[in-house]
Protein backbone atom coordinates (compact mmCIF):
# COMPACT_ATOMS: atom_id res chain seq x y z
CA UNK A 1 0.00 0.00 0.00
CA UNK A 2 1.31 3.46 -0.90
CA UNK A 3 2.78 5.37 1.95
CA UNK A 4 0.75 8.46 3.42
CA UNK A 5 1.97 11.88 3.49
CA UNK A 6 1.50 14.13 6.77
CA UNK A 7 3.24 17.74 6.14
CA UNK A 8 3.66 20.06 9.33
CA UNK A 9 3.19 23.10 8.54
CA UNK A 10 4.19 26.24 9.59
CA UNK A 11 4.72 30.12 9.17
CA UNK A 12 7.66 32.20 7.92
CA UNK A 13 10.78 30.93 5.38
CA UNK A 14 13.68 28.73 6.92
CA UNK A 15 15.30 27.39 3.21
CA UNK A 16 18.44 29.11 3.42
CA UNK A 17 19.02 27.70 7.03
CA UNK A 18 21.11 24.28 7.81
CA UNK A 19 17.97 22.85 9.29
CA UNK A 20 14.78 23.80 10.99
CA UNK A 21 13.61 24.90 13.97
CA UNK A 22 15.59 26.55 16.63
CA UNK A 23 14.68 24.86 19.77
CA UNK A 24 16.79 21.39 19.68
CA UNK A 25 14.19 19.29 21.82
CA UNK A 26 11.26 20.57 19.76
CA UNK A 27 13.43 20.05 16.30
CA UNK A 28 14.75 16.57 18.05
CA UNK A 29 10.71 15.83 19.07
CA UNK A 30 9.82 15.86 15.00
CA UNK A 31 13.22 13.64 14.24
CA UNK A 32 11.30 11.29 16.45
CA UNK A 33 7.88 11.62 14.65
CA UNK A 34 9.58 11.65 10.98
CA UNK A 35 11.65 8.27 11.83
CA UNK A 36 8.70 6.94 13.65
CA UNK A 37 5.95 7.57 10.89
CA UNK A 38 8.73 5.64 8.25
CA UNK A 39 8.08 2.64 10.31
CA UNK A 40 4.05 2.31 10.25
CA UNK A 41 4.25 3.95 6.51
CA UNK A 42 3.51 7.57 6.78
CA UNK A 43 5.91 10.08 5.44
CA UNK A 44 6.54 12.86 7.66
CA UNK A 45 7.57 16.41 6.55
CA UNK A 46 7.37 19.71 7.17
CA UNK A 47 6.98 23.13 5.13
CA UNK A 48 6.42 27.26 5.19
CA UNK A 49 2.59 27.81 4.47
CA UNK A 50 3.86 29.69 1.90
CA UNK A 51 5.61 27.22 0.05
CA UNK A 52 1.50 25.55 -0.87
CA UNK A 53 0.51 26.08 -4.31
CA UNK A 54 -3.56 26.18 -4.48
CA UNK A 55 -3.74 25.58 -8.14
CA UNK A 56 -1.70 21.77 -8.00
CA UNK A 57 -2.45 20.74 -4.21
CA UNK A 58 1.08 20.54 -3.50
CA UNK A 59 4.33 22.00 -1.53
CA UNK A 60 6.70 23.38 -4.00
CA UNK A 61 9.17 22.18 -1.68
CA UNK A 62 9.60 20.76 2.01
CA UNK A 63 12.03 19.70 4.93
CA UNK A 64 12.08 15.95 5.80
CA UNK A 65 14.60 14.34 8.33
CA UNK A 66 15.79 11.02 6.35
CA UNK A 67 18.93 8.88 7.20
CA UNK A 68 20.09 10.79 10.33
CA UNK A 69 19.95 14.14 8.29
CA UNK A 70 17.65 17.12 7.53
CA UNK A 71 17.39 17.27 3.95
CA UNK A 72 15.72 19.41 1.74
CA UNK A 73 13.44 18.88 -1.56
CA UNK A 74 12.17 21.01 -4.17
CA UNK A 75 10.47 18.01 -5.66
CA UNK A 76 6.28 18.91 -4.73
CA UNK A 77 4.55 16.93 -2.51
CA UNK A 78 1.13 16.10 -2.65
CA UNK A 79 -0.14 15.37 0.87
CA UNK A 80 -2.79 13.45 1.86
CA UNK A 81 -2.99 15.38 5.03
CA UNK A 82 -1.72 18.98 6.72
CA UNK A 83 -0.81 19.23 10.43
CA UNK A 84 -1.23 22.93 11.17
CA UNK A 85 1.12 24.24 13.82
CA UNK A 86 1.24 27.64 12.68
CA UNK A 87 1.20 30.40 16.00
CA UNK A 88 -2.56 31.51 17.00
CA UNK A 89 -1.75 34.97 16.60
CA UNK A 90 -1.96 34.13 12.35
CA UNK A 91 -5.18 32.65 12.35
CA UNK A 92 -7.63 35.58 11.66
CA UNK A 93 -4.98 36.32 9.00
CA UNK A 94 -4.71 33.10 7.20
CA UNK A 95 -8.13 31.49 7.61
CA UNK A 96 -9.42 31.90 4.44
CA UNK A 97 -6.49 30.61 2.80
CA UNK A 98 -6.40 27.67 4.85
CA UNK A 99 -9.91 27.23 4.27
CA UNK A 100 -9.61 27.29 0.99
CA UNK A 101 -6.51 24.46 0.98
CA UNK A 102 -9.01 22.73 3.23
CA UNK A 103 -11.07 21.96 0.50
CA UNK A 104 -8.26 20.53 -1.63
CA UNK A 105 -6.53 18.62 1.53
CA UNK A 106 -7.39 17.68 5.18
CA UNK A 107 -6.05 20.20 7.39
CA UNK A 108 -5.56 18.85 11.21
CA UNK A 109 -6.49 20.74 13.49
CA UNK A 110 -9.45 22.60 11.42
CA UNK A 111 -9.05 26.18 10.93
CA UNK A 112 -12.43 26.86 12.27
CA UNK A 113 -10.93 24.75 15.77
CA UNK A 114 -7.97 26.81 15.59
CA UNK A 115 -9.37 30.19 14.99
CA UNK A 116 -12.30 29.86 17.56
CA UNK A 117 -10.37 28.36 20.19
CA UNK A 118 -6.95 30.09 20.21
CA UNK A 119 -6.82 33.07 21.85
CA UNK A 120 -7.21 33.61 25.61
CA UNK A 121 -10.38 35.91 24.77
CA UNK A 122 -12.07 33.28 22.97
CA UNK A 123 -11.73 30.73 25.16
CA UNK A 124 -12.83 32.69 28.49
CA UNK A 125 -16.24 33.07 26.37
CA UNK A 126 -16.43 29.21 26.08
CA UNK A 127 -15.21 27.56 29.10
CA UNK A 128 -15.30 30.45 31.58
CA UNK A 129 -16.85 28.90 34.13
CA UNK A 130 -14.00 26.72 34.88
CA UNK A 131 -11.51 29.40 35.12
CA UNK A 132 -10.44 32.38 37.27
CA UNK A 133 -12.67 35.41 36.57
CA UNK A 134 -11.01 37.30 33.85
CA UNK A 135 -11.35 40.55 32.09
CA UNK A 136 -10.16 41.95 28.46
CA UNK A 137 -8.98 45.76 28.66
CA UNK A 138 -7.88 47.67 25.57
CA UNK A 139 -6.15 50.77 27.53
CA UNK A 140 -5.35 51.84 31.20
CA UNK A 141 -8.31 52.71 31.88
CA UNK A 142 -9.99 49.39 31.08
CA UNK A 143 -7.40 48.15 32.92
CA UNK A 144 -7.55 49.90 36.04
CA UNK A 145 -11.47 48.88 36.17
CA UNK A 146 -10.77 45.23 35.29
CA UNK A 147 -8.53 45.22 38.30
CA UNK A 148 -10.80 46.85 41.01
CA UNK A 149 -13.22 44.16 40.17
CA UNK A 150 -10.48 41.68 40.97
CA UNK A 151 -10.30 40.58 44.49
CA UNK A 152 -6.65 39.15 44.64
CA UNK A 153 -4.55 42.01 45.90
CA UNK A 154 -1.51 40.32 42.95
CA UNK A 155 -3.44 40.44 38.99
CA UNK A 156 -2.55 37.72 35.82
CA UNK A 157 -1.88 40.17 32.90
CA UNK A 158 -1.55 38.26 29.12
CA UNK A 159 -1.02 38.90 25.61
CA UNK A 160 -4.41 37.84 24.15
CA UNK A 161 -2.31 35.55 22.18
CA UNK A 162 1.10 33.77 23.04
CA UNK A 163 2.53 30.79 24.93
CA UNK A 164 5.60 30.12 26.93
CA UNK A 165 4.84 32.28 29.35
CA UNK A 166 6.29 35.33 26.87
CA UNK A 167 4.35 38.75 27.51
CA UNK A 168 2.91 37.21 31.58
CA UNK A 169 3.03 39.68 33.96
CA UNK A 170 2.58 38.56 37.35
CA UNK A 171 2.33 41.71 40.03
CA UNK A 172 1.16 43.37 42.92
CA UNK A 173 -1.80 45.82 41.20
CA UNK A 174 -0.16 48.98 42.64
CA UNK A 175 3.11 47.95 41.28
CA UNK A 176 1.96 47.88 37.67
CA UNK A 177 3.07 50.28 35.16
CA UNK A 178 0.27 50.43 33.12
CA UNK A 179 1.55 53.26 30.75
CA UNK A 180 4.28 49.96 29.94
CA UNK A 181 1.63 47.73 28.62
CA UNK A 182 1.14 46.45 24.69
CA UNK A 183 -2.35 46.39 24.96
CA UNK A 184 -5.22 44.77 24.36
CA UNK A 185 -4.92 42.73 27.34
CA UNK A 186 -6.64 39.88 29.20
CA UNK A 187 -6.62 40.53 33.24
CA UNK A 188 -7.33 37.49 35.24
CA UNK A 189 -7.52 36.91 39.18
CA UNK A 190 -4.55 35.59 40.54
CA UNK A 191 -4.67 32.15 42.42
CA UNK A 192 -2.52 31.47 44.94
CA UNK A 193 -1.25 27.41 44.22
CA UNK A 194 1.56 26.40 46.34
CA UNK A 195 0.93 23.08 46.54
CA UNK A 196 1.33 21.73 42.85
CA UNK A 197 -0.96 18.95 42.09
CA UNK A 198 -2.77 17.44 44.99
CA UNK A 199 -1.19 13.92 46.14
CA UNK A 200 1.05 13.66 43.52
CA UNK A 201 3.55 17.31 43.81
CA UNK A 202 6.27 17.65 46.28
CA UNK A 203 5.55 19.78 49.30
CA UNK A 204 5.39 23.57 48.28
CA UNK A 205 5.79 22.86 44.72
CA UNK A 206 4.64 25.40 42.05
CA UNK A 207 3.31 23.10 39.35
CA UNK A 208 0.70 22.83 36.99
CA UNK A 209 -0.93 20.02 35.36
CA UNK A 210 -1.54 19.44 31.84
CA UNK A 211 -3.41 16.89 29.97
CA UNK A 212 -3.14 16.44 26.54
CA UNK A 213 -5.91 14.86 24.32
CA UNK A 214 -5.72 13.59 20.61
CA UNK A 215 -9.70 13.57 18.93
CA UNK A 216 -11.12 13.55 22.82
CA UNK A 217 -9.47 11.05 23.80
CA UNK A 218 -6.49 11.38 26.96
CA UNK A 219 -2.92 10.62 25.52
CA UNK A 220 -0.49 11.91 28.39
CA UNK A 221 -0.48 13.96 30.99
CA UNK A 222 2.51 15.68 32.69
CA UNK A 223 3.48 19.02 35.42
CA UNK A 224 5.27 21.39 34.89
CA UNK A 225 7.53 22.27 38.11
CA UNK A 226 8.65 26.02 38.31
CA UNK A 227 11.99 27.18 39.16
CA UNK A 228 12.39 27.88 42.75
CA UNK A 229 11.31 31.46 43.10
CA UNK A 230 9.29 31.32 40.01
CA UNK A 231 5.52 31.76 39.11
CA UNK A 232 6.08 30.09 35.91
CA UNK A 233 5.66 26.51 35.16
CA UNK A 234 6.63 26.94 31.13
CA UNK A 235 8.99 25.10 29.75
CA UNK A 236 10.64 27.35 28.38
CA UNK A 237 11.04 30.00 31.77
CA UNK A 238 13.00 27.28 32.89
CA UNK A 239 10.20 24.47 34.02
CA UNK A 240 10.88 21.04 34.73
CA UNK A 241 8.66 18.33 33.70
CA UNK A 242 8.24 14.82 34.51
CA UNK A 243 5.11 12.74 33.20
CA UNK A 244 1.61 12.31 35.42
CA UNK A 245 0.19 8.79 35.42
CA UNK A 246 -3.48 8.43 34.65
CA UNK A 247 -3.87 7.38 38.20
CA UNK A 248 -2.22 10.05 39.97
CA UNK A 249 -4.43 12.13 38.21
CA UNK A 250 -6.86 13.75 40.87
CA UNK A 251 -10.86 13.00 40.43
CA UNK A 252 -11.66 16.79 40.51
CA UNK A 253 -9.60 17.35 37.83
CA UNK A 254 -10.62 14.66 35.87
CA UNK A 255 -14.44 15.53 35.99
CA UNK A 256 -13.91 19.22 35.14
CA UNK A 257 -11.50 17.92 32.37
CA UNK A 258 -14.40 15.91 31.03
CA UNK A 259 -16.66 18.79 31.42
CA UNK A 260 -14.63 20.79 28.71
CA UNK A 261 -14.04 18.21 26.12
CA UNK A 262 -17.72 17.32 26.02
CA UNK A 263 -17.98 21.07 25.21
CA UNK A 264 -15.05 20.61 22.78
CA UNK A 265 -16.57 17.45 21.00
CA UNK A 266 -18.51 19.56 18.38
CA UNK A 267 -15.19 19.52 16.83
CA UNK A 268 -14.92 15.24 15.30
CA UNK A 269 -11.31 15.71 15.39
CA UNK A 270 -8.88 18.01 17.42
CA UNK A 271 -5.57 18.09 19.62
CA UNK A 272 -5.06 20.08 22.45
CA UNK A 273 -3.81 20.21 26.22
CA UNK A 274 -6.09 21.42 29.22
CA UNK A 275 -3.56 23.34 31.43
CA UNK A 276 -4.85 23.27 35.42
CA UNK A 277 -3.72 24.69 38.74
CA UNK A 278 -4.76 23.90 42.02
CA UNK A 279 -5.77 26.10 44.37
CA UNK A 280 -4.40 25.65 47.95
CA UNK A 281 -7.73 23.48 49.07
CA UNK A 282 -6.98 21.52 45.66
CA UNK A 283 -10.05 22.83 43.75
CA UNK A 284 -9.01 22.49 39.76
CA UNK A 285 -8.96 26.34 37.69
CA UNK A 286 -8.42 25.83 34.02
CA UNK A 287 -5.25 28.39 33.38
CA UNK A 288 -5.97 27.78 29.44
CA UNK A 289 -6.46 25.17 26.60
CA UNK A 290 -3.05 25.11 23.81
CA UNK A 291 -4.52 23.90 20.36
CA UNK A 292 -0.90 23.36 19.33
CA UNK A 293 0.68 21.59 22.27
CA UNK A 294 4.63 20.79 21.97
CA UNK A 295 6.42 17.50 21.54
CA UNK A 296 9.31 18.68 23.01
CA UNK A 297 8.16 18.18 26.68
CA UNK A 298 7.19 14.67 25.45
CA UNK A 299 10.52 13.46 24.05
CA UNK A 300 12.41 14.98 27.04
CA UNK A 301 10.05 13.39 29.49
CA UNK A 302 8.04 10.67 28.07
CA UNK A 303 9.34 6.72 27.85
CA UNK A 304 8.79 4.71 24.52
CA UNK A 305 5.42 3.53 25.11
CA UNK A 306 3.89 6.83 25.53
CA UNK A 307 5.34 8.48 22.71
CA UNK A 308 4.45 5.53 20.41
CA UNK A 309 0.46 5.86 21.83
CA UNK A 310 0.97 9.60 21.27
CA UNK A 311 1.80 9.05 17.15
CA UNK A 312 -0.48 5.90 17.19
CA UNK A 313 -3.34 8.23 17.63
CA UNK A 314 -2.20 11.15 15.73
CA UNK A 315 -2.51 8.82 12.44
CA UNK A 316 -5.75 6.91 13.46
CA UNK A 317 -6.66 10.48 11.14
CA UNK A 318 -5.30 8.83 8.32
CA UNK A 319 -7.06 5.90 8.17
Amino acid sequence: MKNKKVVVVYYGNDWKKAVPILSQDTRKSFEDWHVRGLGKGVEMYRASFAWFDLKTGTFKKSWAYRDGKWKKSGKPIKPDLIFDKITGKRDYRLFDKKMEISKKVKIFNSPLFRTILDNKLSQYLVLSEFMAPSYVASDEKETREAMKKIKSSKVVLKPIYGSGGFGILIEEKNKIKLEKIDYPIFVQEFIKSEKGIPGFSKKKEVADLRMVFMNHELVFSLSRIAKTGSLFTNFHQGAQAVIVPEKSIPKKAKIMADKIVEKLKIFPEAQYALDFIFTNSGNPILVEMNTTPGFDLLYVVGDEKIKEKNFEEFIKILK
